[in-house]
């Protein structure tokens, strides 16, 4: 499993702390795995017998939701544009969650969002000699490629820990508590999400009016700056899960048996980034009430998760 080395803390990060931001349309469309709990007919001690049992398969499944980013502290006008290591603020649902809400728990997931992105064009070219390091026209800075990557927790992540009554999937067996983390059914430890692609960049410009006053007037504020447009690429991240009484049923390649249960899998699939001009263009400290009115969601219903990761 990839390992970052990076402590992500959304304590020391705040959407009204940034001067400027964008916000974009996040989707991702992936491949999970899916606990099937089923009652059957198995062969017990004393015959035939029903039994609660459980099994994986693979389900389509996504994410969708908002990153904001912070524009270039460069960005006053003067369309300086190069943007490496630079830190938001994501806003994510799952698609899949069909028992968040039945069981009375939070949904909208609130994590930091690490990004980095570099811009090139096909006739942004540089001179090798004498020495010139600086594009020659910044217009044609069109293309771009993006890295982003975030964390969500598991089950046992959050406090309180996240758990559904098992009869709300098998009715004729209630009364013992299921995990259910962000990605679902037995996520009990959370993980990352990876995502890289290619993409445009645009140029937006934003401003602020003044406001009246006698002691403390706005003065007002814009800024001209270019911004990644779209992105799309692949995505991969990994889970950890524990199923049914602490078992799961995934097990060794070459060791199937109860000593070599595996306890995490992947997500493998695809994802896109869209500049959303419309919540862009709201205030910094606004921005988090108009994205969660777009999720029909309210505060009560995030998951705030600090996401610490290790690299190699």
């Amino acid at each position: 499993m990839k390992k970052f080395l990076a402590a992500f803390l959304i304590c020391a990060f705040g959407i009204s702390a940034m001067a400027s931001s964008v916000v974009y349309n996040y989707k991702a469309s992936f491949k999970r795995i899916d606990p099937v709990y089923k009652v059957r007919t198995i062969q017990g001690e004393h015959g035939k017998q029903k039994a609660v049992t459980e099994s994986y398969g693979v389900k389509k499944d996504t994410i969708d939701g908002f990153v904001v980013l912070p524009i270039c502290t460069e960005c006053e006008g003067d369309l300086e544009s190069s943007v490496e290591d630079f830190n938001g603020v994501g806003y994510f649902t799952r698609k899949g969650d069909k028992l968040s809400k039945k069981a009375n728990l939070p949904f909208v997931l609130k994590t930091e969002v690490w990004a980095e992105a570099a811009i090139f064009g096909k006739n942004a070219y540089i001179v090798g000699y004498p020495e010139n390091g600086n594009p020659s026209d910044i217009k044609q800075l069109k293309s771009a490629w993006m890295g982003l990557s975030f964390g969500f927790p598991g089950a046992g992540e959050v406090d309180p820990n996240t758990f559904i009554d098992s009869g709300l999937l098998i009715k004729q067996a209630p009364g013992e508590q299921v995990w259910y983390g962000f990605l679902g059914l037995d996520n009990y430890l959370g993980g990352y999400v990876d995502n890289a692609g290619f993409g445009t960049v645009k140029v937006v410009s934003h401003s602020e009016a003044p406001s009246l006053g006698f002691c403390d007037a706005d003065p007002g504020s814009s800024y001209s700056c270019q911004v990644i447009n779209n992105v799309s690429g692949s995505t991969i991240g990994w889970a950890g899960y524990e199923g049914l009484c602490g078992n799961t049923p995934m097990w060794d390649l070459c060791s199937p048996d109860e000593e070599r249960m595996v306890k995490y899998a992947p997500i493998a699939g695809t994802w896109s980034l869209k500049y959303n001009k419309a919540l862009s263009d709201v205030n910094d400290d606004a921005k988090e009430d108009a994205i969660l009115k777009k999720l029909k969601a309210s505060a009560a219903d995030i998951i705030e998760f600090e996401f610490e990761i290790e690299a190699q």
